[in-house]
C-alpha cells in the first residue's frame, strides 16, 4: 500500500512538470496515463507505461507504425504485471510482435 501511495504522489507532482518542460498539455496523454496505470502494481510497469504513454501521445507523429504496434502493446499488456521478470518477457514479446 505504501508503494502505491508513493507511486501516485510520484505521479501527481510528476504529470505537471512534464507537460510544462514541453511546454504542452496533451489531454490525450493524461487520458493514456489516467487508465493504464490505475491498476499498476510494479514502479518498473509504471516507468514503462508512462515511456509508452509519451511515446503515442506526445511523439505520435514521429513514430512509424510498427513502433506505434510496439507501444500499444505495451499497453494493453502491462498494467497488471507484478514482477520485473514478467515486465521483461511482455517487452520482448511485443519486440517480437512488431519487429523491433
Amino acid at each position: 500500500m505504501r508503494n502505491l501511495a508513493y507511486l501516485l504522489l510520484s505521479i501527481t507532482l510528476a504529470s505537471p512538470l512534464s507537460a510544462l518542460a514541453l511546454g504542452t498539455e496533451n489531454p490525450d496523454y493524461d487520458q493514456c496515463i489516467l487508465q493504464s496505470l490505475a491498476n499498476s502494481q510494479s514502479n518498473i510497469a509504471a516507468n514503462v507505461i508512462r515511456r509508452s504513454c509519451e511515446a503515442l501521445y506526445r511523439n505520435g507523429a514521429l513514430l512509424l507504425p510498427r513502433e506505434k504496434s510496439y507501444h500499444v502493446c505495451v499497453l494493453q499488456n502491462m498494467q497488471n504485471v507484478r514482477a520485473a521478470y514478467a515486465v521483461q518477457q511482455i517487452l520482448r514479446a511485443c519486440q517480437r510482435q512488431n519487429q523491433m
